[in-house]
């Protein structure tokens, strides 16, 4: 059971200097991120399939602690119906071995006319690779559709716009934050940790900042990142 801390990928040459030294070359710039921060949530696997090689090289660029969460290839929600996309994607990010922490979702639908598919999806999940889910459409957001993610062996995500801290985070093996409320006050930012804190005692949970702000800014961005690993 552990917090893990990171943004949503790395590769961004506008943090230097504040994060990334100014002589860093590019291909290096993975094995910096993870000796500041502890996981990293990635987007490049919803537009495209990685190559094994460059799974790999990631797992190696990285110490054994450090965690990936990959997000589902644009492919597979759309069709939440057909467990061969699932299954093929799944074995592809199998490459990152045991620091593959967990699948992130996101579902674009309204849950009116949705709920047969989104039902035969959990059916397909395995509980081999956790997963998280961002069901962006507020018809979603009711106690009974966490419980049944739960129980298939996934959790919610709680994605923060406004900049304020949550009572608590929703059921599963794990917890799941996205912060994207900008710049955080100094009580919203100590309610948030203290929250992160006390969860990650009893599972592991991961929380991902936005990655366009806060180089050397303890209140957003990924300065925040860095504060909530402090």
């Amino acid at each position: 059971m552990a917090l893990f801390v990171g943004t949503s990928g790395w590769a961004y040459k506008e943090w230097k200097p504040q994060f990334y030294p100014a002589d860093l070359p590019q291909k290096r710039f993975l094995e910096h991120y993870a000796t500041k921060l502890t996981a990293v949530e990635i987007n490049a696997t919803y537009h495209r399939r990685q190559e094994e090689a460059t799974l790999k090289g990631w797992v190696e660029s990285v110490p054994e602690p450090f965690r990936f969460v990959v997000k589902a290839h644009r492919a597979i929600t759309p069709r939440a119906q057909d467990p061969a996309l699932l299954n093929d994607f799944v074995a592809d990010m199998n490459a990152l071995g045991p620091q593959l922490a967990a699948i992130f979702f996101q579902f674009p639908l309204k849950r009116d006319g949705n709920e047969d598919g989104f039902e035969k999806f959990l059916a397909n999940l395995d509980g081999t690779v956790p997963a998280a889910f961002d069901l962006k459409h507020r018809s979603w957001h009711t106690p009974d559709i966490a419980e049944r993610v739960a129980d298939a062996g996934g959790t919610l995500c709680l994605p923060d716009r406004e900049g304020k801290a949550a009572d608590a985070l929703p059921p599963g093996p794990l917890g799941y934050v996205r912060l994207r409320g900008g710049t955080y006050s100094r009580e919203e930012r100590a309610k948030w940790k203290a929250l992160l804190e006390a969860e990650a005692a009893k599972r592991d949970v991961y929380v991902f900042v936005k990655h366009d702000e806060g180089p050397g800014d303890e209140f957003t961005g990924v300065g925040l990142a860095q504060w909530l690993l402090a």
